[in-house]
């Protein structure tokens, strides 16, 4: 899902990307594992928490199912978009936010499966100034991604 919104007065638009290597034989697996609403509810370190408004916080994820990972500094509602065999979204509301509302506004979370490589693409809402620890902490966050696979 391709969403238009206004960008906030006093943000610029960021998008992070990682992309991560896995063998053709991994990668399946991970796909599948990606798609799974236990691969999040049951791997978050406390006080973190990721839940689904579904009956079971196991299975496979549907299309608008509505979720929310919460924790300190930390509040991103939202809702399953496209899912296909090769891409994956997670839409964000208005009202989402990382440190602080005023600082961080994540708009969406997409996978790209592209034969042995797995890319993300988180793309935010942020202060200018922000930007350069945004990214840090992006970066930092997202290599350990990798290992929870391994």
């Amino acid at each position: 899902m391709n969403q238009q919104f206004v960008t906030p007065e006093g943000f610029i638009v960021d998008e992070f990307e990682r992309e991560f290597t896995f063998s053709e034989e991994q990668m399946p697996l991970i796909w599948e594992k990606l798609q799974r609403r236990e691969t999040f509810t049951q791997g978050q370190i406390y006080p973190y928490r990721v839940e689904f408004a579904a009956s079971s916080q196991e299975g496979e994820f549907s299309p608008g199912e509505l979720n929310i990972h919460h924790g300190p500094f930390l509040s991103v509602h939202g809702a399953i978009g496209e899912v296909t065999s090769s891409y994956r979204s997670l839409d964000y509301f208005y009202g989402s936010y990382v440190v602080s509302f005023r600082l961080v506004r994540p708009v969406q979370l997409e996978f790209f499966r592209e034969g042995p490589k797995l890319k993300l693409k988180l793309k935010s809402y942020i202060r200018p100034w922000f930007r350069p620890i945004w990214r840090l902490l992006n970066f930092f966050l997202w290599s350990g991604f990798k290992l929870s696979f391994s």
